[in-house]
């Protein structure tokens, strides 16, 4: 009979409403612990993915510059760049220069030729306003 009791004195103590309020702020604790962790390991794997994209477009930034070093390294690629950047030429070379005309875009028609009378006439009713 004392063992029953005593059993039923543990379980009065164990399943009272203090043990269970008790071990529900536990758990709430534990679960606010848990939410929390997983949404830094989130933020962490993002920003994880961002830095590798990063490191690849270096990568390939460096893949660029180390050929144009080495371009650059070599006599042709040196009088390459003399010539894109200043107008220069050697002794006995003549320069030819290209000017293209310039075509408006309002002169142009749908169909890549002038517009007609009306196509004139908007023009202008357009240019006016």
């Amino acid at each position: 009979m004392r063992e029953f009791q005593e059993r039923r004195l543990l379980r009065k103590v164990v399943f009272s409403r203090l043990t269970c309020v008790f071990l529900a702020i536990v758990l709430i604790f534990f679960g606010y612990s848990a939410a929390k962790i997983y949404l830094r390991l989130r933020r962490a794997a993002s920003a994880n993915k961002l830095i590798e994209k990063q490191i690849a477009g270096f990568k390939i930034k460096k893949a660029e510059l180390e050929a144009n070093i080495s371009r650059l390294e070599s006599e042709s690629g040196i009088e390459e760049e003399i010539r894109n950047k200043f107008p220069v030429q050697k002794p006995g070379e003549k320069a030819v220069i290209i000017i293209e005309e310039e075509i408006k875009i309002n002169d142009i028609g749908k169909n890549g030729s002038p517009p007609g009378f009306f196509g004139k006439i908007r023009q202008f009713i357009k240019n006016i306003f």
